[in-house]
């Protein structure tokens, strides 16, 4: 398979009616993932999730959040590494999981001081 690298990210695909704190903070041996528990729109219980980040070419950064599971067969996608074309292949199954790819269903994430919410969707 060939990866792409992409020029633009696109914008959060995830929508959020409410802002949401994500709490349990624990940030990884890796620059690119920090781990959190979040309860994502649409679910009423809090969950692992996995904030990927990256940066733009503006020079900051921008934060995105997705269940730390695969919504394939559940596997823990938290150690998966976020790939060029703004995807993360499942270990698992190579199923990727987009996160600032075209089709993402990720959430953006605001970091404030040491805090990061789920963002409220303008759309």
């Amino acid at each position: 398979m060939t990866l792409l690298t992409i020029k633009e990210y696109f914008p959060p695909g995830g929508l959020a009616k409410v802002e949401s704190e994500i709490t349990d903070i624990t940030y990884t041996d890796r620059n690119d993932v920090i781990l959190g528990q979040a309860t994502l729109p649409l679910s009423n219980v809090a969950k692992k999730v996995a904030i990927y980040c990256r940066k733009l070419d503006n020079g900051k950064m921008e934060y995105r959040a997705v269940s730390a599971k695969c919504p394939h067969q559940g596997a823990d996608i938290s150690q998966d590494e976020l790939k060029p074309d703004g995807n993360v292949y499942c270990s698992l199954h190579r199923r990727p999981i987009c996160i600032f790819s075209e089709y993402n269903y990720a959430y953006l994430v605001e970091k404030r001081g040491e805090k990061f919410f789920i963002s409220k969707s303008v759309k």
